[in-house]
């Protein structure tokens, strides 16, 4: 690879950056729910883990808008930023009290299909509501790429949710607490942040909310999440605590392996020339890629140590499937970076392979759902299906603008 630009070397030191401090919130983030597990009894932990599967799903409008926040800022710094910044707060926020009300008034059926207590749902239906009004200004500072800032807010953020799980625990295990502590620390951030924000009004062109594409990089989301939270949804409820221990391991992998997705999304959005965007994500998936295969190495030779000082000794039985998960979500990961360099593009031809993946994971809980083996089987299946055809697709995708960029030359 050439010698990196002065913007590729601002990128490599955001990155760096992001890596290590996202790894501290990772710790607190891990922690969190470590602690879940090991201070909680089994029937907590269990109606925990459903809850936060529901949680990752609901959370899919957070991360979706922050991305569409972040695109916008990035393509259109000659338009009126301040009147949008509003705009988009007010719209998404009515969007989500519509969104939040109709989830809540489904209270019994969301109870019924993931197995847990009613009551429970209200705190679910006001996360929801929240992540359609936190991402705002995390997209608005990406979008100037305002890296360190962003990571400064987050782990702001983390210590109140921390300081939430520990009144919780301390409480018993108060569901509600831990449901809450995954949304209210944004929104406190979110009511000083977002008034703070502000950009030169290079002119008084308004900027429209375009809903399809919000639209499809939603879907792109929800289908990028489902793989791994309906799985806490749908598991054998006998050894859904088991699963659960596996997968918390897991998504410490996943999580850390794609902590600077934001970063290389926030770069490739500004980035106008096609050479550039394509050596950004190749950097990222790279420390991505390394990440998870260092961690999936640990977890492989420490694999009792790992557990025991994790989970608990509880769980010792489900250590021999903590190396290979990891693999998977090591794969999972690079995945999702080449999913967000597709959405900077705003290219979504991939939805084809991402629906594939959710519907093998809905099959294979339907056919093979008696054991935990089973389940990890399955799990091995969909996430490798996932990552050789999202790299193909990304393949041809860099042929095809090689291909084009020779016919340019040509003529």
């Amino acid at each position: 690879m050439k010698k990196l630009s002065s913007k590729e070397l601002l990128f490599v030191k955001n990155l760096f950056f992001t890596t290590i401090l996202g790894g501290i919130i990772g710790i607190l983030n891990y922690l969190f729910n470590i602690f879940v597990a090991r201070y909680t009894d089994q029937n907590i932990f269990s109606i925990f883990s459903s809850a936060l599967g529901i949680i990752y799903l609901l959370q899919i409008p957070a991360v979706a808008i922050q991305a569409f926040v972040t695109k916008i800022v990035a393509n259109e710094k000659e338009k009126d930023l301040n009147h949008f910044k509003w705009y988009s707060f007010i719209v998404f926020a009515l969007i989500g009290i519509v969104f939040s009300t109709i989830f809540f008034l489904s209270k019994n059926s969301v109870a019924n299909l993931a197995n847990i207590p009613v009551e429970t749902v209200l705190f679910l239906a006001l996360t929801f509501l929240l992540a359609f009004i936190t991402p705002v200004p995390k997209g608005l500072l990406l979008g100037l790429e305002k890296i360190k800032t962003v990571n400064l807010i987050l782990l702001f953020e983390t210590i109140l949710r921390f300081a939430m799980g520990a009144l919780a625990i301390r409480l018993g295990g108060s569901i509600s607490i831990l449901i809450l502590a995954n949304s209210l620390p944004a929104m406190l951030t979110t009511i000083f942040i977002v008034p703070l924000v502000k950009f030169k009004k290079e002119n008084k062109e308004k900027i429209k909310i375009d809903f399809k594409e919000l639209t499809l990089i939603s879907i792109s989301f929800l289908l990028l999440t489902t793989p791994f939270t309906l799985p806490l949804i749908l598991v054998n409820p006998s050894f859904r605590a088991e699963y659960g221990a596996v997968t918390l391991l897991g998504k410490l992998v996943y999580y850390a392996s794609i902590i600077t997705a934001s970063v290389m999304f926030a770069r490739v959005s500004n980035e106008k020339v096609e050479k550039g965007r394509k050596r950004s994500l190749i950097i990222s998936l790279v420390l991505s890629v390394s990440i998870g295969l260092t961690l999936s190495l640990f977890f492989f030779l420490f694999k009792d140590f790992v557990v025991s000082m994790s989970v608990g000794e509880q769980y010792l039985a489900v250590s021999n499937y903590i190396a290979i998960y990891a693999l998977c979500m090591t794969g999972f990961a690079a995945t999702y970076m080449i999913t967000n360099f597709f959405i900077s593009k705003g290219e979504y031809q991939y939805l084809y392979i991402l629906l594939l993946g959710t519907v093998l994971q809905i099959v294979s809980f339907v056919v093979r759902n008696d054991t935990l083996d089973m389940v990890m089987q399955n799990q091995i299946v969909v996430y490798s299906v996932l990552t050789v055809l999202t790299f193909v697709s990304l393949l041809f995708n860099f042929k095809k603008i090689n291909d084009e960029r020779k016919k340019g030359e040509n003529n």
